[in-house]
């Protein structure tokens, strides 16, 4: 009987830390208070009811990117959902949805914080939010913020995903650093995640962005950057040659595309370097080296080109 009563004992319901989150409206700092107790004793959640499937509403105001809009939301509502489905702006990724990632930060009182784990019921007190969106100057190239310049021109993106997340913990960072060194960076950035490992890139375009923050003049030398476009390049980058090649062997990673152009930028008459895992483009001094000789020069690194 005994074994025929455990046989017959219900499995006790599994609480996920955002099912936790919903249902009981707390903030994420209080998560780990809460945890200490609750969890720790033992305690199993009960099947959530109709009455709270169908949540509790506020009406607040939020202030975002300078302007102010009315609301109606869920208290079990994060601000990326506030944003994205009420409010109709597009301007942060949902990336894990647990704030791992970063993708989704956005600026509130001039601090980064990851807009899917944060309840908007708790802003609309006259906290300012700021997003991607509302750090430009103006249209074009030229009304875009030095951050956003600088990840364009210096290729600090790949697929996107994880971009406006990084400019906006970077522009929290410059706005109480104007010039911070590669650690410092590294310990702003720390919280966003870039699965396609642009990081060289995202460190030169924060240091870049910097510098003309600081009102230096900077100088972007990517191939793809031509006087047409009306993008700055240097006089080399300018007068030289490129061509795209392709790897007969792709590279593994792309950190190890860049050792090679760091190799291969010390070569003479190779003026700049950019490319991907399996495409390379060289940009070289036509006064000194043809096509032929780039071609051996890759060759010689051991990353032949097809022809």
């Amino acid at each position: 009987m005994a074994e025929d009563k455990q046989e017959t004992q219900s499995v006790p319901n599994v609480i996920t830390r955002r099912d936790f989150l919903i249902r009981t409206n707390v903030s994420a700092v209080a998560i780990g208070v809460a945890g200490g107790s609750t969890f720790a004793s033992g305690a199993v959640a009960e099947p959530q009811t109709p009455a709270l499937a169908s949540g509790r509403t506020r009406r607040l105001t939020l202030d975002v990117d300078g302007s102010r809009e009315d609301v109606n939301v869920d208290v079990r509502e994060s601000l990326w959902e506030t944003m994205n489905y009420q409010m109709g702006m597009a301007n942060s990724n949902l990336g894990c949805d647990r704030a791992q990632c970063g993708a989704c930060a956005v600026l509130v009182d001039g601090r980064a914080v990851n807009s899917c784990s944060l309840l908007t019921a708790r802003l609309g007190r006259g906290q300012k939010i700021l997003t991607v969106g509302g750090i430009a100057a103006g249209p074009g190239l030229q009304g875009l913020h030095p951050l956003q310049r600088a990840f364009w021109f210096e290729g600090g993106f790949q697929c996107g995903i994880c971009t406006r997340g990084f400019i906006m913990a970077a522009y929290a960072l410059l706005q109480r650093n104007k010039n911070p060194n590669t650690e410092e960076i590294k310990d702003a950035l720390a919280g966003n995640i870039c699965r396609c490992g642009e990081y060289t890139k995202i460190l030169t375009s924060v240091k870049k962005a910097a510098a003309e923050m600081r009102g230096e003049k900077v100088t972007y030398t990517a191939p793809w950057i031509t006087e047409e476009s009306g993008r700055p390049v240097t006089a080399a980058a300018a007068n030289g040659t490129s061509k795209q090649f392709q790897f007969v062997s792709a590279l593994g990673t792309i950190e190890q595309f860049d050792d090679l152009a760091l190799e291969l930028k010390q070569k003479p008459g190779i003026l700049d370097v950019s490319g991907t895992e399996r495409t390379i483009t060289p940009v070289w001094d036509p006064a000194r080296l043809d096509e032929a000789r780039v071609r051996q020069i890759l060759a010689e690194s051991g990353h032949a080109v097809r022809p």
